[in-house]
């Protein structure tokens, strides 16, 4: 019996690098689009150990012509589409950048399948940033309105809208799954997360400067990226495609998180001072490990969202991330290890 094969758009990426593991496992023949100058960017998939078990190739969803062509060839049972711009605050300064990264590129993929490859599943990674600015503690499932207030949201909107157009007037197995933040050792330095992970690291194994944040008290829904991948998968093999909330339902604030990754790291973490004046300090020996600088204030922010994941676990089987507290103690390991061997540059 022939292996299922599988597409994955954004393969280098955090979630393409653990969506390509996951399948290995279960003895998918892999095929990996990244996009030209991005080869540099490979050093995930080397980290799983996964680089010489994929096909890698060279895909512009940009391009559509090249898409239907290596689509038609590959006729791929699952499509991932994970890649495209993801940068809350670079889509202000670069919208028309994401309108046609999001938006266009979509659509050329969609396309692409209806002409040459029917059968093939397709997952679209969305953003909870469509949800825009909501109440708190309210939990937020496929039902709840859209309301995006950044052009990142705003290009996730309206390609969500394209896939489930897609789903109904051609019959596409098409699923949606809306994000909420997910992380791990494969998260890039510009999120929040893993740069408080890196940083303390660098601070545990070589000293030096403290780091700044923007907030100590902003909050987000984090979960497992490795976790969320796995769900991924689930949707494609579950007997429809739908929408569904990828999320843990809880919140955690950056100064809670910093704490954590403070503590692994073997620092006794308090904070002293106020408003923009306040700083994380090892109350052990005094030193300051970070605070906050105006330069790092988001005005665009979003407020805390929280995401009920209820129907995502009922229909595929998915058990859920792991609790906050693996998840920063895991990326804290890695940072120090790679500190450890000198690998600072990812």
């Amino acid at each position: 019996m022939k292996n299922k094969t599988a597409l994955i758009l954004g393969v280098t990426g955090q979630d393409g690098a653990h969506i390509a593991a996951h399948l290995l496992n279960q003895d998918f023949t892999v095929y990996g689009g990244f996009r030209r100058g991005s080869s540099n960017k490979t050093w995930r998939l080397e980290h799983l150990d996964i680089l010489n078990k994929i096909k890698l190739v060279n895909i512009n969803i940009d391009e559509p012509n090249h898409l239907i062509e290596t689509i038609q060839e590959i006729k791929p049972d699952y499509i991932f589409h994970v890649a495209g711009e993801s940068y809350v605050a670079d889509s202000f300064l670069h919208p028309l950048t994401t309108i046609k990264a999001n938006i266009n590129g979509t659509l050329n993929i969609l396309e692409a399948i209806r002409i040459v490859s029917k059968d093939t599943r397709i997952f679209f990674a969305s953003s909870s940033e469509v949800f825009g600015n909501t109440e708190k503690d309210v939990l937020l499932n496929e039902e709840s309105s859209l309301l995006p207030s950044n052009p990142y949201a705003i290009s996730k909107m309206a390609a969500q809208h394209l896939v489930k157009m897609y789903r109904d007037r051609y019959g596409l197995f098409a699923s949606i799954g809306i994000l909420f933040n997910h992380e791990g050792p494969l998260r890039t330095r510009s999120f929040v997360t893993r740069k408080i992970t890196y940083n303390m690291a660098r601070l545990a194994t070589q000293g030096g400067e403290p780091f700044e944040l923007g907030s100590f008290d902003s909050c987000r829904d984090w979960g497992s990226a490795e976790d969320f991948t796995k769900a991924m998968i689930l949707t494609l093999s579950s007997s429809k495609s739908d929408d569904f909330v990828f999320a843990t339902g809880k919140l955690t604030s950056v100064r809670s998180f910093l704490k954590m990754s403070a503590e692994y790291a073997g620092f006794s973490p308090s904070f002293e001072g106020e408003g923009i004046s306040e700083v994380c300090v090892d109350s052990r020996t005094g030193q300051k490990i970070a605070y906050l600088s105006e330069s790092y204030f988001r005005p665009f922010d979003t407020s805390a969202r929280l995401g009920d994941s209820s129907k995502l676990k009922k229909t595929t089987g998915w058990l859920g991330s792991r609790p906050i507290e693996k998840i920063i103690t895991e990326m804290t390991k890695v940072d120090i290890e790679r500190w450890e061997k000198g690998i600072t540059n990812v």
